[in-house]
């Protein structure tokens, strides 16, 4: 024996609250995976399967705000006829709840998607970085001794070029 009207109404009411409810944890999803992707794109490389995951999880929680708000209209739609019915024509709620749940599945996969970005050189990159420093090292040393060098003799030069240059004079003048 279905209940009276105002209980199935009460009872519509009920499950509508619930799809606004899942309907906020999907929102709470977005967010979460907004945060988890400023850090994550800050921290690892090798993204591609995150990025699977942060997309399809996305999709997935829109998807779950839809059909939660198809789900909520039908109920509502229902309610104008008098008729509260609690399982309205594609079970709209029941695709809501899976899209959250795929969508928080997808948020918990993508945490762990990715490679940690090396935060410090390895032994070998730092042998090669050695190696590289020395290496200009020694030739600045070199060019330094060789500007040294040309400097004295541009000195010398300069003083033999003072010493032996003779005054010259131009015909007719004195």
């Amino acid at each position: 024996m279905p209940g009276t009207l105002d209980d199935q109404r009460n009872a519509a009411t009920i499950y509508a609250s619930l799809s606004s409810y899942v309907m906020t944890a999907s929102l709470g999803v977005i967010a979460a995976q907004a945060a988890i992707a400023t850090f994550v794109l800050d921290k690892r490389d090798h993204l591609g399967w995150f990025l699977v995951c942060m997309i399809v999880g996305i999709v997935a929680s829109v998807v779950s705000i839809v059909f939660g708000g198809k789900g909520i209209a039908a109920i509502a739609a229902g309610g104008l006829d008098g008729t509260w019915s609690l399982k309205p024509d594609g079970d709209s709620f029941n695709k809501q709840a899976i899209a959250c749940l795929l969508g928080m599945f997808l948020l918990l996969a993508s945490v762990f998607c990715g490679r940690t970005k090396p935060d410090n050189p390895n032994a070998d990159q730092i042998q090669r970085l050695n190696a590289a420093v020395t290496q200009q090292q020694t030739q600045i040393d070199a060019l330094k001794s060789q500007c040294a060098t040309l400097a004295n003799e541009l000195k010398s030069l300069s003083g033999n070029v003072a010493h032996t240059a003779k005054p010259t004079t131009k015909k007719g003048h004195r």
